[in-house]
């Protein structure tokens, strides 16, 4: 049988991504960032081009698991077709099959749910950035198996 280690606490982030990204704040829209945050980019789930990272750091439940968001003004569905395609081409075994959903006013797309590789699983969510009106943001969670 397969362990999703970190399942339950993906889900939690996914949950307080998409509902706690929109509370507070004075209804202006930021301007978007235009360099990366201090972290790394993982070798074999490739950047969306042009992206840029706006966070890097561990999970305060499991500081084995990664997350990284990046920002992009491409659309939920190009962003996600890049990762349909190329999490494969870089070894990445998918469990389970991609979804969209709309929640809360907002289009997100599960490109991977428990994707595989060499003892790692990934997450990788695409959605609509609350943040920044008119981008895309790409949660992408990596941790042990």
């Amino acid at each position: 049988m397969i362990k999703l280690k970190f399942a339950v606490p993906i889900l939690l982030l996914a949950v307080l991504v998409l509902v706690g990204a929109g509370c507070g704040g004075d209804g202006v829209t930021p301007e978007a960032p235009t360099s990366d945050v201090a972290g790394q980019d993982i070798s074999d789930i490739p950047r969306y081009p042009g992206s840029v990272r706006i966070h890097y750091g561990p999970v305060s439940m499991d500081p084995d698991v990664i997350v990284i968001v990046y920002l992009t003004s491409e659309s939920v569905d190009t962003v996600a077709d890049f990762y349909e395609t190329q999490l494969p081409a870089n070894g990445w075994e998918s469990l389970l099959d991609a979804e969209t959903m709309e929640e809360f006013g907002l289009t997100y797309r599960y490109v991977g749910q428990g994707l595989l590789k060499e003892g790692r699983q990934t997450i990788v969510l695409v959605r609509a950035s609350e943040d920044y009106s008119g981008y895309t943001d790409i949660n992408i969670t990596v941790g042990p198996e």
